[in-house]
């Protein structure tokens, strides 16, 4: 048992009836999909309504065995299942929300399982369709290598999670571990819980169906951070064995500065860019995971839905200014230079600045190879320039010409 205050008999029973309960529940969605197809409606309430009921049914059911089974003891690898299969029903709910604890929770796990990439992406499209605007998120997605791109000063809840900006700020801004483990522990023990005393959590041992609360969201910041959390390891609510569950995938802990991306930029990592490969050669590791958000973005999403993604506003001042110039589709090129201009990696000139007195704020991220500067032509009065590789196959970005120099 990891949660005493959780009954033993009662986990096994909840965990029982949820493994008998969730095959029922999708032989149900599998049989009004057949109704669906054959125009069969049996009930009062529309097929599709119920089936996506259904799902949101068995994500709760899922969310409820990962606590149960934790609190009970069981094998972390027993989890794993009950994760995706959330997962899955989220993908498939509809407009129905889950809510904020429940998708931090998620995303958090996602990290402490270091679950594929894919099933993060999955995730981040639920939190924009629940329009999820939280720092402790975007900190969590950002680090997980998908080209999560939004970043917040708000908290959707502020207590307690605005309490965690300053670990995040000791960790790696004033690079204080170790006063960052004495916040966090502070945070754990005296902050967290008693921050969601108005989710009627206090009490909540003393009723029936109580399977424990876990701060799965601390659990991975202290990961991400590399904390010293063995003072924890007996603290209630706090997920110690998860958290050092596992310690094999690469994450990338963002924020403002250029020493921090180039030193991502050292590893070799297994970012790609799968939606136009030829690009690797001028984009370098730390960016391609970013650079293919926006090209599958760009082909998928609609002008209005890309535009606010991306907040195009500093750059078109209206949506419909960007909507009327971008009637052609030859703006990506465009896009990812303004994009990675704010990500430090392209420097941008008035055509009036010379160069040479800006060259200390252009960037190699090109470690270990010999490289060259070049200048990347757009259809504007601003000069941008970029280090690349000595030998590259391309000469542009989309529309966009890289002259040398």
């Amino acid at each position: 048992m990891r949660d005493i205050l959780c009954g033993k008999e009662d986990l096994i029973e909840t965990i029982g009836l949820n493994a008998e309960s969730i095959p029922g529940k999708k032989q149900k969605i599998a049989n009004l999909k057949s109704d669906i197809e054959n125009a069969i409606q049996r009930y009062p309430k529309n097929n599709e309504d119920i089936v996506r009921d259904t799902y949101l049914s068995i994500f709760r059911y899922s969310i409820q065995n990962i606590c149960a089974k934790y609190s009970l003891g069981n094998q972390i690898a027993d989890i794993e299942e009950d994760y995706l299969e959330a997962i899955n029903a989220l993908e498939n709910i509809g407009e129905r929300k889950v809510g904020y604890v429940n998708l931090i929770w998620l995303v958090a796990i996602g990290i402490l399982l270091e679950t594929d990439k894919e099933n993060m992406k999955k995730l981040s499209n639920v939190v924009e369709k629940e329009s999820i605007d939280d720092a402790l998120m975007d900190f969590l997605l950002r680090s997980c290598n998908i080209g999560w791109s939004h970043e917040s000063n708000h908290y959707e809840k502020e207590n307690p999670y605005a309490k965690t900006e300053m670990i995040i700020f000791d960790a790696l801004q004033l690079k204080d571990t170790k006063k960052a483990s004495e916040k966090l522990r502070m945070y754990m023990e005296k902050d967290w819980f008693q921050g969601h005393y108005d989710y009627e959590w206090k009490d909540a041992h003393k009723h029936p169906g109580y399977v424990g609360f876990w701060s799965f969201e601390t659990a991975a910041i202290a990961k991400l951070l590399q904390l010293d959390d063995e003072c924890l390891k007996d603290t209630s609510h706090y997920p110690y064995e998860l958290a050092h569950y596992k310690n094999q995938m690469l994450f990338r802990i963002a924020f403002d500065s250029q020493e921090s991306d180039r030193d991502d930029c050292k590893s070799t990592g297994d970012s790609v860019i799968s939606n136009n490969k030829v690009l690797e050669q001028v984009i370098p590791v730390c960016f391609r995971s970013y650079v293919d958000e926006i090209i599958d973005s760009y082909n998928k999403l609609s002008d209005g839905d890309f535009y606010g993604k991306y907040k195009l506003q500093d750059i078109w001042f209206t949506e419909e200014e960007y909507v009327k110039e971008n009637k052609e589709r030859k703006l990506l090129g465009s896009i990812i230079v303004f994009l990675l201009v704010n990500k430090k990696y392209i420097l941008q000139l008035d055509y009036k600045e010379d160069l040479d007195d800006y060259k200390e704020n252009l960037v190699n991220y090109w470690k270990g190879q010999e490289v060259k500067k070049a200048r990347l032509q757009l259809n504007n009065d601003q000069n941008y320039y970029v280090y690349i590789p000595e030998k590259v196959d391309i000469t542009n970005i989309y529309e966009v010409a890289i002259c040398d120099m």
